[in-house]
């Protein structure tokens, strides 16, 4: 084995060593743990390592999944979810959330390139859920146009991109950016597409909204989003007349304790009060 050969299988062993005795950890804790305690040189070269190799340990040693937690990815879900998700490269929350909301479709803020943290979150909630729709928003650019492809690869979850497209980026003549030539995918990038490339900010935000509305009425029937709303309005109703339950239930066990009563007598009141409410 060379020396670089070596100098990597002691970083694993460093790394796990590290994580038998932490409980709970980010891919950052143990990057600052091994610069501190091993002298490694700090900078974006060795944290990229650093996060390749936590990954080829995760895939050999399970256990490390639940050890690890990722932080820098959001993900808002609604209340009676429908089973889609829109998958955002950047935060696009303040324009989207209100429609997302509405069809009933979780709201996951990327950052980038989801970490197999964020992956495996994904795959649980496809499990819970018994399927999982995903819409992708993100740029027209070298890595942008991997995270989606890659995170289909790595989870076996559709996914979509509904913006940006090279047809959009045709039909609506959004501006452009050079491309960064460091970025270790640009030149076959370059090749199919030149030396240009768009982020999704150059889509205007009521085009976006429009374009994610569409997709979303597509994939949500009428009759769902209408049934949907029902139990949305019944469960406004019944959390309004619970909160003003429970603020006179409340008062009313001030007033029984300042006359002497024991919290299982005032227990046991309530219980029979609310028995004959249910019964009735």
């Amino acid at each position: 084995m060379g020396t670089k050969g070596r100098g990597s299988r002691l970083l694993e062993e460093r790394i796990l060593a590290i994580a038998i005795e932490l409980v709970v950890f980010t891919v950052r804790h143990i990057y600052y743990i091994l610069i501190s305690k091993f002298s490694y040189e700090a900078g974006h070269r060795f944290y990229k390592k650093v996060v390749y190799r936590v990954g080829k340990l995760r895939r050999l040693h399970p256990w490390l999944h639940a050890r690890i937690v990722d932080r820098t990815r959001i993900v808002i879900e609604p209340p009676e979810p429908t089973g889609i998700e829109i998958w955002c490269e950047k935060d696009f929350i303040g324009i989207i959330r209100d429609i997302a909301m509405r069809f009933g479709a979780s709201i996951v803020l990327l950052h980038g390139f989801p970490s197999l943290s964020a992956l495996r979150d994904a795959l649980e909630r496809a499990r819970r859920r018994g399927k999982l729709i995903v819409l992708y928003i993100g740029d027209f650019d070298p890595s942008g146009l991997l995270i989606d492809r890659v995170s289909e690869r790595e989870t076996g979850i559709p996914i979509r991109r509904i913006a940006l497209t090279w047809e959009q980026i045709q039909r609506y003549r959004l501006p452009s950016v050079p491309v960064n030539r460091r970025d270790s995918r640009a030149k076959e990038y370059i090749r199919r597409y030149g030396d240009r490339c768009w982020e999704i900010e150059a889509m205007p935000p009521d085009l976006l909204r429009r374009i994610l509305e569409r997709e979303l009425r597509r994939l949500v029937p009428r009759e769902v989003l209408e049934r949907r709303e029902r139990k949305l309005q019944a469960r406004r109703l019944v959390e309004g007349v619970l909160a003003g339950l429970a603020a006179r239930l409340e008062a009313e066990a001030v007033e029984l304790l300042e006359a002497g009563w024991s919290e299982a007598e005032i227990v046991h009141s309530f219980e029979s009060k609310l028995s004959r409410l249910l019964a009735w």
